[in-house]
């Protein structure tokens, strides 16, 4: 089942209660883009609440031509361009604040080798060039177009292509060189979590 983003017109964001929709249907979205580029949760968070005000300040220059995730996408992007500009921040070891979706029902074991090739993976993302890792997180973490790609970093789509391919690239390469990625397993990295 495909969940269709609600779609906002630029008299409809205007209202109140409209963006407050708005915020809680892109807001993990929104944190998990700035995570998977500055490598630390609270900061995520925090950055988040940022891009939402910035977006509320300025909801009568949304004119309706793209997707109002894409609009946001591009907002959050330049937030965190902007923090990371302002204090060269140096990435930590981002898994160790993504909270864990809790599934009573998850057998133990896996549950911490799903947490184990978390740490690893997002691991391995933060070690990407930041041009590559922008790219990266939008199409892979949060399942953006390769077209919402291009939009929201204001880039060609080819050069999306190129950088994608470059991150998945240098991401192989680690994982079959690092000793610390060996007998990692198959997973698939998903908003939501590790699958």
């Amino acid at each position: 089942m495909q969940i269709r983003e609600n779609i906002y017109g630029p008299d409809e964001i205007n209202s109140e209660f409209s963006f407050e929709n708005l915020i809680s249907e892109n807001e993990s979205k929104i944190i998990n883009l700035i995570f998977g580029m500055t490598g630390d949760y609270h900061l995520a968070q925090d950055l988040a609440q940022e891009t939402f005000l910035k977006a509320f300040k300025s909801k009568q220059s949304f004119n309706g031509q793209s997707k109002i995730s894409t609009w946001l996408y591009r907002i959050a992007v330049n937030t965190t361009i902007d923090y990371q500009r302002k204090t060269c921040v140096r990435k930590e070891n981002p898994s160790d604040e993504l909270p864990e979706k809790s599934d009573m029902s998850q057998d133990p074991d896996q549950k911490c080798q799903k947490t184990a090739m978390r740490d690893i993976l997002f691991e391995a993302i933060s070690e990407l060039p930041t041009q590559l890792r922008e790219v990266y997180v939008l199409r892979e973490v949060n399942g953006c177009s390769t077209k919402e790609v291009s939009e929201i970093l204001n880039i060609s789509i080819e050069l999306v292509k190129w950088r994608l391919h470059k991150a998945r690239t240098q991401l192989r390469k680690s994982f079959t060189e690092g000793s610390a990625y060996k007998n990692v397993g198959k997973f698939k990295l998903k908003h939501t979590g590790i699958e």
